[in-house]
């Protein structure tokens, strides 16, 4: 499996403009790549101001998913990230998507809302967990930026088994160790492969420099190179992660649990 990130510098609510700087850089996607990753909310950047947000949003059936397949299909790859939707009830959600290049669509609506951007005020959280997705023999799972911070959310387990992570992000370089740490913490503990997808450029939330996007594999070390256009590139092997889960079986020792989407917990006074 070849997978591609690529780390757009997003303009802040400008659709239109972002729609043609992707398509400017999918004609440069080498043509044997199974998987492109774009970074978190691809078209707008990440947007907290309601009014703004509810011109913005839109459907599955919207322009910006319309696209995606139309890129999809041409191309030949899936292609993965997350846009800025909302709902027949008027609710906003931070929607992750996998198209894949025959039209398929699977979609994941981030479960853990960023409070210190007031995320948590102006969109959704995700009510159902990551569907996993089952593409060219790979079972693959689907998280958002934050979601990052939660072991429990991204657990490889008997129902939920996966042997890739796709998590596209706005992660700034404040938090850059943090971020890359998670990352690969994620990949050691799902003894799985992990992609980072990390916006560049700048906005109110800090700098997003290009060395933060990642692939990881399924010991925690990252294995992308990095071209000259920005793109990053990793080529992995399902049975070399078959064969290290057989060598290391942490897994037949883990925990089964289950997650209630209904309950939140809360600190002790």
């Amino acid at each position: 499996m070849k997978i591609c990130v690529i780390p757009l510098d997003i303009v802040y609510a400008d659709k239109d403009e972002n729609i043609i700087s992707v398509a400017h850089h999918l004609h440069q996607v080498e043509a044997d790549t199974d998987i492109v990753v774009l970074p978190e909310l691809f078209t707008t950047s990440f947007i907290a101001d309601k009014r703004t947000v509810s011109e913005l949003a839109e459907t599955n059936e919207g322009n910006t998913i319309a696209a995606i397949k139309r890129w999809a299909q041409f191309f030949g790859f899936a292609i993965a990230g997350s846009f800025l939707a909302t709902d027949e009830n008027g609710h906003y959600y931070n929607r992750a998507f996998f198209i894949e290049p025959m039209g398929d669509a699977s979609f994941y609506d981030k479960r853990h809302l960023f409070p210190l951007s007031e995320e948590n005020k102006t969109y959704t959280p995700g009510s159902t967990l990551s569907p996993i997705i089952r593409y060219r023999g790979w079972n693959i799972k689907l998280i958002v930026c934050f979601d990052l911070r939660f072991p429990v959310w991204s657990r490889n387990q008997p129902g939920q088994l996966y042997d890739l992570l796709i998590a596209p992000s706005n992660w700034p370089h404040s938090r850059e160790f943090q971020y890359k740490t998670l990352l690969s913490a994620r990949a050691i503990e799902n003894q799985t492969f992990v992609v980072g997808a990390n916006r560049t450029g700048t906005d109110k939330y800090g700098e997003y420099p290009a060395g933060l996007s990642g692939i990881y594999d399924n010991l925690g070390f990252p294995i992308q190179e990095t071209r000259m256009n920005g793109h990053l590139y990793a080529i992995m092997h399902r049975q070399s992660l078959i064969e290290g889960r057989k060598r290391f079986p942490a897994f037949e020792a883990s925990d089964y649990f289950s997650i209630d989407l209904y309950k939140k917990p809360t600190f002790e006074k």
